[in-house]
């Protein structure tokens, strides 16, 4: 009689088991060949039956990696939407199907597949075909979709049909992922955003996303459950070490490699400030500028297709929106590579790249982190970069008159026209007239991501208000370069000094009025774009530094207090119920509210508002570092601190209270 499967040696030959086929347990398992040409196997070690009798080798059997089930990630309902127009849908595609490749590229294959059969070749890309997302041609969304991330672990925990004690963590870390957390990691969401779809199909085959996703999970979840904190930084150490031990190049496959391991490092390391907002990640992103040079590299050996393309303008204005906002908090730009050559020459962006990724027919499709006008971030990068540098050596030249000074025991002026504020003042001067020259793309341009919540003019929107934030940055605190574009005096502008055109046609405020009073309301223009941006919109997690650059400049008029007689002791109080009858040389504190200072206190009270509401969608510790930042610059302001010299200013006070980190 034939031994069942599972026998083992110890049966005693005298009590023959029964074997019921009926009742044997169903497996799902095989040799390799048996399984592909969906005969029955009987699983005999170490060669089936099947085999023998047909006196062919058998493959063996091979145990299937754990595939965690993706089926409440929000995907597409065919049907449900309206289709996308024929030239946003080809060009949508594309840049999906660039980023994230096709099934049969070599980028989904880990280091270990290398199948040795047909029939295991075969196995492979059925199973990479089921796994697969389908084409992006409509966009799914819930029903109900969560508002913030609270209501989405509520209706993950309750759609799960597995007991909350036994819920596996990772897999609710993985799916807390996709059904919430890429969401806020770019600035559109659906089937097109690289962060769904591309992590989406890699996760699964790769260590280090696998970890890195649920890194991010478990910091975004640590706002409201402080035991998830040291989860996300377990995490963060398993994505490092696996990071570590990748190889990086000489493999056959070394370009892939290259491609998910830069994918890789920008979700873990722009995610850093996430766990502790004191971590900027510089190293992460020195090691993304590094990683992308050498993909580069191995380009230049073969012509470079559309599909390469576009693959690396993703990958670059990735990067480049990253060493922005690093740009602002950072001082040692040489020693991370994050020089002003390197920004300049690092990123070449095709023609037409006013806009984000286009087509032969001026498409525009916008970009996750960049949207529509990457070349406004460049500008604002080498902003924050010339400010930055000035403002170090403008200090360090500053401390070492007043050490001289208090050596030679006199007063000694600080020279205002050295060379270093020359050279500052002219690059300011070279980056206000490109920032004024930028021609945004035409709304008819632009390809509809598909995600309602961020239709494309937000795009435009947030763009003019990066170029106006930009401007306000350097006529703040470049004023040479504001007094030359617009010559002011005491009399007001004579007829050869009228304001420029350009300015004037760029903004559309009053640029005729003194300028402190033009930059108060430059910033209350910025505020005005962001308030067309509504809280829900995909662009929220792109405006915290517009927020920040625009609130700080909220100041309202000075009020002189010295100039005031008041009683100087209790002794001098006035004896019964009658008010002093000291009056105050200047009345100036008591004159009526003007409609400014109405504006001021609108636009403050709604930067506050935004930044609170942007706590509950946002990672919430660089938000609530923004929030007290703004607080702490106005508080600064209204006591007339630093009212001496050029006022209050928040990279100093970012400094001088340890506040740095990636606000965005």
């Amino acid at each position: 009689m034939q031994k069942p499967p599972g026998s083992t040696e110890n049966e005693t030959c005298s009590q023959p088991a029964i074997y019921n086929p009926r009742r044997a347990p169903k497996s799902r398992g095989g040799c390799l060949r048996c399984k592909a040409k969906r005969l029955k196997c009987d699983e005999t070690k170490p060669g089936c039956n099947q085999c023998s009798r047909k006196n062919v080798a058998c493959p063996g059997y091979k145990s299937k990696a754990l595939v965690w089930s993706t089926k409440h990630e929000k995907m597409l309902v065919p049907g449900q939407e309206a289709p996308f127009p024929a030239p946003s849908t080809t060009l949508a595609f594309n840049l999906t199907e660039a980023i994230s490749g096709s099934r049969n590229d070599p980028v989904y294959e880990t280091s270990d597949s290398r199948p040795e059969s047909k029939e295991v070749l075969d196995e492979t890309s059925a199973n990479l075909k089921a796994h697969s997302p389908p084409e992006p041609t409509h966009l799914r969304r819930d029903s109900n979709p969560p508002t913030d991330s609270l209501s989405a672990i509520r209706q993950q925990l309750n759609r799960s049909t597995v007991p909350e004690f036994l819920l596996h963590l990772p897999t609710m870390l993985v799916e807390y992922y996709f059904s919430y957390v890429c969401q806020i990691f770019s600035s559109f969401d659906g089937t097109l955003n690289p962060f769904r779809s591309t992590v989406g199909r890699l996760w699964d085959g790769s260590a280090p996303i696998y970890y890195a996703i649920q890194s991010m999970a478990a910091a975004y979840l640590a706002n409201h459950f402080p035991r998830m904190l040291p989860v996300g930084v377990q995490m963060q150490r398993e994505t490092y070490r696996c990071l570590y031990q990748l190889p990086h190049g000489g493999s056959k496959g070394a370009g892939e490699n290259l491609d998910k391991t830069l994918l890789t490092v920008l979700l873990v390391g722009q995610t850093t400030a996430w766990h502790d907002p004191k971590d900027l990640g510089l190293v992460h992103l020195k090691t993304a500028k590094r990683l992308n040079r050498r993909r580069l590299e191995q380009q230049q050996a073969t012509p470079v297709d559309s599909r390469a393309q576009r693959q690396n303008e993703f990958f670059e204005q990735c990067i480049l929106y990253w060493d922005m906002l690093a740009g602002f908090v950072e001082d040692d730009v040489d020693e991370f590579g994050f020089g002003e050559f390197e920004l300049t020459e690092y990123f070449t962006p095709s023609p037409g790249a006013e806009s984000s990724s286009s087509d032969d027919n001026g498409q525009v499709f916008p970009h996750p982190w960049t949207g529509v006008a990457p070349k406004v971030q460049k500008l604002f990068a080498h902003v924050g970069r010339v400010i930055r540098r000035y403002r170090k050596s403008v200090a360090q030249d500053a401390a070492s008159v007043n050490l001289l000074a208090m050596d030679l025991g006199f007063d000694i002026d600080f020279p205002q026209d050295s060379l270093a504020t020359l050279e500052a003042t002219a690059k300011a001067q070279s980056l206000e007239e490109e920032l004024l020259a930028v021609e945004l793309p035409l709304p008819s341009n632009l390809v509809d991501a598909g995600d309602e919540n961020t239709p494309v003019q937000q795009y435009l929107i947030l763009a003019e208000a990066y170029r106006c934030a930009a401007l306000l940055e350097i006529y703040r605190v470049f004023p040479s370069v504001l007094s030359r574009r617009v010559p002011y005096t005491d009399s007001g502008f004579t007829a050869s000094d009228m304001p420029d055109q350009e300015l004037h046609d760029a903004l559309p405020i009053p640029v005729s009025q003194p300028p402190d009073d033009f930059l108060v309301s430059l910033a209350i223009h910025t505020i005005s774009l962001l308030e067309k941006l509504p809280p829900t919109s995909g662009t929220r997690c792109l405006q915290p530094i517009v927020l920040i650059v625009a609130a700080s400049e909220l100041r309202y008029p000075s009020t002189s207090l010295s100039s005031f007689s008041l009683p100087l002791s209790p002794n001098s109080l006035p004896i019964g119920d009658h008010l002093p009858t000291y009056m105050p040389a200047s009345s100036s504190i008591f004159n009526s509210l003007t409609n400014r200072e109405v504006d001021i206190a609108t636009a403050r009270r709604f930067v506050t508002t935004r930044l609170q509401e942007y706590q509950l969608s946002l990672p919430a510790k660089p938000i609530l570092r923004a929030e007290m930042l703004v607080r702490e610059t106005w508080r600064r302001s209204d006591d007339g601190l630093g009212m001496n010299g050029e006022g209050v200013f928040w990279m100093d006070v970012m400094d001088e209270m340890g506040w740095g980190t990636i606000y965005g």
